[in-house]
């Protein structure tokens, strides 16, 4: 019975230290796929923003600005997912035939040491017109 005493007694604090060389990968790990989440949900924003931007601009004669408006509206109540955005809507002229929207901006940074790639998202759509029988 002594030797199993003896041999317990060897491996007593084994685990604290495997759990010490374990956790800052762990941490790594967790911050990481929370940071690659933030990214991408600021990058599905940027493309819902952009889209808004699209459906209010298109419409047939639609006042300039319009969809930025949308845009910026729709960033505001989206969340900070998207940092310091910018909104570039292309307003057509009377004889275009489509529309585009571009949002840039930065995702939301979780893990501080780590420079995240800029988001540039772009929608467009077809203006609302009336055409003639025949013509595009």
């Amino acid at each position: 019975m002594a030797v199993a005493d003896r041999g317990s007694d060897r491996e007593r604090g084994a685990t604290p230290v495997e759990l010490a060389v374990l956790m800052p990968a762990i941490l790594v790990l967790l911050l990481s796929s929370i940071q690659a989440a933030a990214w991408f949900l600021a990058r599905s924003t940027a493309l819902n923003a952009a889209q808004e931007a699209v459906s209010a601009q298109r419409v047939y004669q639609a006042q300039p600005g319009v969809g930025e408006e949308r845009a910026l509206d729709f960033l505001d109540r989206a969340g900070d997912w998207l940092t310091g955005w910018e909104v570039t809507v292309s307003v057509p002229e009377p004889d275009d035939t489509q529309v585009s929207a571009t949002v840039t901006g930065t995702p939301l940074r979780v893990v501080p040491l780590i420079s995240l790639p800029a988001i540039s998202e772009t929608a467009s759509g077809p203006v609302e017109r009336f055409t003639e029988p025949g013509q595009p």
